[in-house]
């Protein structure tokens, strides 16, 4: 089972991304644990993930992400497009590739 971080600026946004993948997987019958956390609780669960999103806000902090995550861990930045129009089901491809 893979498991998917997803890390916005406040946590909320991310929650509601969060239950749009998780309805994706789940019409797809795919099984995934995934979760979303606020910037600054991240560090408490990168190394917990098998793929870490991020949302469009905090590109300029990728980086972070990157140093937070285990190594080999994909830290994948979601596109303003895809997190604009909720576009789950090709972040989830992406985030399952």
């Amino acid at each position: 089972m893979k498991r998917i971080l997803l890390c916005c600026k406040a946590g909320v946004t991310s929650n509601m991304f969060a239950a749009a993948l998780k309805d994706e997987a789940q019409k797809r019958n795919i099984e995934v644990t995934i979760w979303a956390t606020a910037e600054f609780d991240a560090e408490y669960s990168a190394q917990s993930a098998d793929v870490i999103l991020v949302t469009p806000q905090l590109r300029s902090s990728l980086s972070r992400f990157e140093d937070l995550a285990d190594p080999g861990t994909p830290v994948l930045l979601i596109s303003d497009d895809d997190f604009k129009t909720f576009n789950a089901k090709k972040v989830l491809d992406e985030a399952l590739q």
